[in-house]
């Protein structure tokens, strides 16, 4: 079962979100959950429930290869029959417990799961869990009554900066914020069940967004802050959405006023095309790592080539050599050579003197690298990295003449 419940000894229930890798909210799993979640509101032995993740994630998220199926039912057929419905009925069924809730994170929420903690009444966190939410990089916005969520419990500069930009919180600055409540200091899901059992419930949908959010959007806050996210990418339509939601949640419209205009924005992304190709590049890239067949452990590089010692090429030499990596040096004139062993050489002869280099380092560095003129030096390296301009026919011409003095199995790399 991917959601799993038992009662501890203290009354307290714990239900365990478990769906590999990373418990993402699936249907299996919201459906689960929702058969799961009444039994501990129903049983007279709980007094309060705990949610939390299996392994080292609270929950990763909703489950991106099922935003298909909403694409092929089409914009009025999902409105007969919505899939984030059944995920918005699972919030709602955590928010209106008559018993306290309390979310264990013991790993990263994100996305959906950031929703989920945001759904129980109070938050407890591991040391090394985060809070966040990234949809707006896959073209999306948290669907899942985020953006009504958590408007009521942050500031709203965190609260933009976390859905507008898609940049999480570690638990501590989740703290900071009002995100959680309290940071653990030893067994998370020890810490919650005491938590739970010592506060009431405090559904987060019955709060009111703070006076000072109010103020801000009044003020022009949220126009600042759309600002910033169109600049850093200017053909994204998510954060106009995502603007309009909060507009919702600071306004005097009600919490289930605020989730339509959540659930209408939704809607309007997860059928764009800006989301159709950043949610296929996302797939693409997690398939990519996972080619069938390719199981090999890569060679370690023993020597590097670098063509062109200018700033570039100087830099990439530097950082090799100091991992104790020889490196062959080419350039075309030696002029051009004697400039970049130059400019190395001043760089860490400036280290020596301020006492940050030790002689032995100086002369070792010194003795891992060969500056030449010479094709012919390449001829045992293990990869060679082309730093020259960008001319498309110098190009063309070097990278000819570094296959032909080159073993069969270097890697021909280019800056």
């Amino acid at each position: 079962m991917p959601a799993t419940i038992n009662v501890r000894p203290d009354g307290v229930g714990v239900l365990t979100m478990d769906s590999p890798p990373v418990n993402s909210l699936g249907t299996e799993l919201v459906t689960s959950f929702k058969q799961e979640f009444p039994k501990l509101v129903n049983d007279p032995k709980v007094k309060a429930i705990v949610v939390t993740g299996k392994g080292n994630m609270f929950c990763g998220g909703a489950e991106i290869t099922e935003f298909a199926i909403m694409v092929a039912m089409g914009p009025e057929k999902m409105k007969e029959n919505n899939p984030v419905a059944a995920l918005s009925e699972m919030m709602d069924m955590i928010d209106a417990s008559p018993k306290t809730v309390v979310a264990a994170l013991n790993g990263p929420a994100l996305g959906g799961g950031g929703e989920v903690s945001l759904a129980c009444h109070y938050r407890v966190a591991s040391p090394k869990s985060s809070v966040g939410f990234p949809e707006v990089k896959l073209g999306l916005l948290p669907g899942a009554q985020g953006t009504q969520r958590l408007p009521r419990v942050a500031p709203l500069p965190t609260a933009m900066q976390m859905i507008l930009q898609g940049n999480p919180l570690n638990a501590q600055a989740a703290k900071k914020n009002g995100i959680v409540d309290v940071v653990a200091s030893k067994d998370v899901i020890e810490e919650a069940a005491d938590f739970a059992l010592n506060h009431p419930p405090a559904p987060i949908s019955k709060r009111e967004v703070h006076k000072t959010n109010r103020f801000m959007v009044a003020a022009g806050g949220l126009k600042s802050g759309l600002n910033t996210a169109v600049n850093a990418a200017p053909l994204m339509i998510a954060p106009r959405s995502i603007i309009k939601c909060f507009e919702a949640a600071c306004s005097n419209k009600s919490f289930r006023e605020g989730l339509q205009v959540e659930q209408e924005e939704f809607t309007k992304l997860v059928f764009s095309v800006e989301s159709a190709a950043l949610r296929h590049l996302f797939l693409s890239e997690r398939l990519a790592q996972k080619v069938p067949g390719v199981d090999e452990k890569p060679l370690p590089l023993k020597k590097i080539g670098i063509l062109g010692a200018g700033l570039m090429g100087g830099g990439i030499a530097m950082c090799f050599i100091q991992k104790g990596v020889p490196v062959v040096l080419k350039d075309a004139k030696q002029e051009w050579l004697d400039g970049g062993v130059k400019k190395i050489d001043s760089l860490w002869a400036g280290r020596l003197k301020k006492g940050k280099l030790s002689k032995e380092k100086y002369q070792q560095y010194h003795s891992l690298l060969k500056p030449t003129l010479d094709f012919a030096d390449f001829k045992d390296v293990d990869m060679v990295i082309e730093a020259v301009p960008e001319i498309m026919d110098l190009k063309k011409e070097v990278f000819l003449a570094i296959e032909a003095n080159t073993k069969p199995d270097c890697l021909i790399c280019t800056n």
